[in-house]
């Protein structure tokens, strides 16, 4: 059995070109039982974020002790919650 590395990507077309011609048959256990994906009980999504504002969000993030993920998710907490406020 071979073990998946995925590799980085520089765009969603490259990205699901990956996911889309890959044969997971190579990668399944001898005994042939399907191998499992351990999935959070949430669904996440890839979003697109231009290069300039990755860059300040990289930075932003690293200055705070957090990752990107962690900061664009509080940000958009903030704004969903300022949102609904208004509204």
């Amino acid at each position: 059995m071979k073990e998946l590395h995925v590799p980085e990507f520089k765009n969603y077309e490259e990205e699901a070109s990956f996911w889309d011609s890959l044969d997971t048959a190579d990668f399944m256990e001898d005994d042939e039982e399907w191998f499992r994906f351990e999935t959070p009980c949430k669904r996440a999504i890839r979003i697109a974020i231009l290069p300039e504002i990755v860059d300040e969000l990289m930075q932003s993030a690293h200055s705070q002790g957090v990752s990107i993920e962690t900061l664009v998710n509080e940000i958009l907490i903030e704004r969903v919650r300022e949102s609904v406020a208004v509204n």
